[in-house]
Parts: C-alpha cells; sequence; structure tokens
C-alpha cells in the first residue's frame, strides 16, 4: 500500500544518501566513472568500467563475432537499465510497491549515417521508444508521478535526450618492446 514513505530497505539508503546530496558538497554529490574498452578479435571489444567486464559486438555479417551485444544495443540497454533503477528508487522512497520494472526499447538506426553515404542523415538514433513496464497491485495513477520523476532524474535519459559535450582525442602508441600493451590494461 501506498504511503509515501520508505518501504524497503533500498527506499531507506535512498532517502539517506538523497538527504546528503541536499549539501551540494563535490565530495557528496559527485562520482566520477571511468574504462576502457579496446577490440579483441574482429570487432568484438572489452570493456571493464568499475572492475567490471564487459564484451560489445557486433553480428558475424557485420565482421563481429556474433558473441555479444552492438554498441547500439548496448547503449540501449543502458537507457532501459537506468530507467529501471530510477523508477525502482523512487518507488520505494515514496512507498509505492513495486513487484518487478521493465523497459521495452526499440529504434531505428539508417545505415546511411554510418556509412557516409546519406546526407543530413544521422549516425545514430533519429527517435527511441521505450515503454516501462511495471507489475504492481497499485492503481495506475500511482505511476504518473514516477514517470515525471525518471524523465527529469534518469541520468542515462538526461545524457540521451540532452546534449553532452563529449571530448575525443587521440592517443597513437608506436609498438616497443618494453611499452604498456593495451591488452594489459582491459
Amino acid at each position: 500500500m501506498r504511503d509515501g514513505k520508505p518501504s524497503t530497505k533500498l527506499g531507506c539508503l535512498f532517502a539517506q544518501l538523497r538527504e546528503e546530496s541536499l549539501s551540494g558538497e563535490p565530495r557528496v554529490c559527485l562520482e566520477t566513472m571511468s574504462g576502457m574498452t579496446r577490440q579483441v578479435e574482429g570487432l568484438r571489444s572489452e570493456s571493464r568500467f568499475g572492475g567490471l567486464a564487459m564484451t560489445i559486438d557486433e553480428p558475424v555479417s557485420f565482421g563481429g563475432t556474433g558473441t555479444a551485444p552492438n554498441p547500439a544495443e548496448v547503449m540501449l540497454a543502458a537507457l532501459g537499465a537506468s530507467i529501471e533503477v530510477t523508477v525502482r528508487c523512487y518507488a520505494d522512497f515514496l512507498g509505492v510497491q513495486v513487484r518487478s520494472i521493465g523497459v521495452e526499447l526499440s529504434a531505428e538506426m539508417n545505415s546511411q549515417g554510418f556509412f557516409g553515404t546519406g546526407a543530413g542523415i544521422r549516425s545514430g538514433f533519429p527517435a527511441i521508444s521505450a515503454v516501462v513496464k511495471i507489475v504492481s497491485d497499485e492503481e495506475p495513477d500511482a505511476f504518473s508521478e514516477l514517470l515525471e520523476i525518471a524523465e527529469r532524474c534518469c541520468p542515462v535519459l538526461d545524457n540521451v535526450k540532452r546534449p553532452t559535450q563529449v571530448t575525443l582525442s587521440l592517443d597513437v602508441v608506436k609498438p616497443r618492446e618494453n611499452s604498456v600493451n593495451l591488452e594489459q590494461t582491459v
């Protein structure tokens, strides 16, 4: 039953962390993320972020090994998972009972953008559809606030919807003995 109070251990933790963030202190509020990816076979890449490994690939028909989702699919998965985390945290914080959360995502890319053969055609998704699926005994109107919060507070959704400055630079390393190999860093 919805009572407006944290309903779970996660909800209580979220309330505590949210209260701490009100300080605005960078040491409390800023979370630095970094990692590295490298190609290991064909177009298959191995990534390491936060000490965890992840594989990203392309289908065999596109030169990959077909062993993992492609980069665009991983971006969609990150978006869906981030929406799920945001909705879950706020549901538990607000005392909205939720049994499970999922997000169905779909998008289309035009290959002319990637291949540079269509003037004005984006190389990325021009639009993404994300349908949040919630299993709950609550009335549907209990979730309109959660959807508004997700629109406002979901970090990956924010990065997808708003321009994010990306600085692309290059570091070319000549192979030589006793040098650090990219294979050793991932």
